[in-house]
Formats: structure tokens, sequence, C-alpha cells
């Protein structure tokens, strides 16, 4: 027997109190009071109680260089590290799904194992790796004759950006493969038959059939990235501390420090609503202009 929310309003307000308490305390109200505090001067190393300041932290921050370094930055760490990961994740369920069908399920266990790793393992991996007096990457380059000396990788304006870069693509990689795959497994499987039997290439398949049909999906899963990457500060914190000369300083870092290093609440939440403007306006874009509009007749 279905119930009806006008006949019987208080059961279902009694439904859905519990978790609209449980969401306006734990997101809307730190969302809100973030943005009051951003008019303040609010810091716990002044006594007094806060201070309406008006726009002051938003125009300090407008004509702050590294705040607009790490808008730069975050976008094209971001960016870039989101686009490959969803390619090379695509590429893996396509492995998955049409070529190793065998040893599928271990295969896709192995690889999402690195999706459970706790960022500061990976981060600790990344800071061995590219180490440089015993980085295993600087052994190899001089091993093999590329380089004749150990390269400085991570005191490197670009190398560090790539740094972050791979780690952030190589830590996403299974979850987008396993986005991806479920796609795959959506597609009607007479669709790609009748494509076979007329002749069309696999390549062809890809980009005329495949694609098409889960491109929402894959819009999705690099919007799920992209915001989860602009919160992830871990790498840089713990690598680079946002160096070489800002070069990896991040919203995520930028912020944290304000908050925790400098305690001015006010001024970190000034970045912070600035922030959640600029992903609003990200996610808004991708699903603008990326999501396929479909037509139901």
């Amino acid at each position: 027997m279905l119930y009806r929310v006008r006949k019987y309003p208080v059961f279902f307000a009694g439904l859905v109190l519990p978790a609209a308490l449980i969401v306006g305390f734990l997101i809307l109200y730190p969302v809100v009071n973030g943005i009051v505090l951003s008019f303040t001067d609010a810091s716990p190393l002044r006594p007094e109680l806060p201070q309406f300041v008006g726009l002051e932290n938003y125009e300090y921050l407008l004509e702050d260089d590294v705040y607009y370094a790490s808008v730069v930055n975050t976008s094209y760490i971001v960016f870039v590290s989101s686009a490959l990961a969803v390619i090379m994740g695509f590429f893996c369920a396509l492995l998955l799904h049409f070529g190793v069908k065998r040893f599928a399920p271990l295969f896709r266990s192995l690889v999402f194992q690195v999706w459970v790793f706790p960022w500061i393992c990976i981060t600790i991996l990344w800071g061995w790796l590219f180490n440089t007096d015993y980085g295993l990457i600087n052994y190899m380059l001089t091993a093999s004759g590329i380089t004749e000396t150990n390269l400085d990788i991570l005191f490197h304006e670009t190398g560090a950006q790539w740094v972050m870069i791979a780690g952030f693509t190589w830590r996403s990689i299974p979850f987008l493969m396993v986005i991806a795959l479920a796609g795959l497994q959506s597609i009607s499987t007479e669709i790609l038959e009748a494509s076979e039997l007329d002749g069309a290439r696999f390549v062809n398949r890809i980009g005329h059939i495949i694609l098409p049909l889960i491109r929402n999906v894959l819009m999705v899963a690099l919007l799920l990235d992209s915001v989860r990457f602009f919160q992830e500060m871990t790498l840089p914190l713990l690598l680079t501390q946002g160096g070489p000369i800002n070069a990896t300083m991040v919203l995520s870092l930028f912020t944290y420090q304000l908050a925790f290093e400098n305690w001015d609440f006010a001024l970190a939440s000034a970045a912070g609503t600035l922030w959640l403007a600029f992903l609003i306006i990200v996610a808004w874009l991708i699903l603008r202009f990326g999501m396929k509009k479909e037509h139901v007749k």
C-alpha cells in the first residue's frame, strides 16, 4: 500500500526531518557560517568579537598575487589530472570489457586497490619516487643514460606541477575505470553487434557509438573527479608546501594556510567562498556544455 504525502504529512515529515537536520548541521550551517565570517575580521588571535568589515577580505584576496597563482595552479593541475584520469580510466574499462575477460575480475580488483590507498601513503610513495638523491625515477634516468646527473624534479616549477598531476591521475584511474566500465556494460550488445556486421572497425565503434552513448557518464565522472581534486591538499602540502615559487600552491592549501598558519579565519572564509563560487561555475560549465541532452518523445 502506497502512502501519499498530502494524506500523511506528519508521517513523511518525521521520515525526512532526521536527514534534513543532519544535512543542515553538517553542510548548510558551515557554508552559511563561512560566508558570514568572510565579511568580518574573525580570528582566534583577536579577543574581541568579530567586527563587520564589508568586502575588505575579498578586496585583499583580489589584490593578492599568491591567491591568483593558487587559482591558476588549481585550474591547471585539476583539469589536466581529471582529463588524463578519465581518458586512461576509459581505456582500462575498454580493455576489461572487450579484451581481458578471463581475468577481468582479478585485474579489476588489483587496479582498484590503488583507490583505497590513503593520500598520505601515495604522498610518501611519490616523495620516494621523485627524490633527488635516492628516487627511483632519477635512478632509472641516470642508469639508462638519459641524464648524467640526478634531477631536482620537485624543485623545478614545471616538474613539481607534473608530479602533482601524475599523483592525482594515478590515484583516480581505478575509480573512473569502474564508472566507465558500468557505462560500457549498459550499452546494448545488439547495437555493437549490428555495427560490427555493418563492417565498422573497433576504432570507429568507439568514436561513433560507444563514446556518444556513455558521454554523460564520463562527464559526471569528470565533474566528480574535478570536485574531489579541488579539495585535495595532502600531496602539495607534504611534498612541496606549495613551492617552488608557489608553483604547486593550490586553493585548498592556500585556504588551509590562511586559517591554520596565519589564523585569519575571516580571510580563509573569503577564500573558501570564492572557491565555492568557482566550483559552482565549473560544475555548471561541465553540465551545460559537456552533457548530451536527451530528447524524450
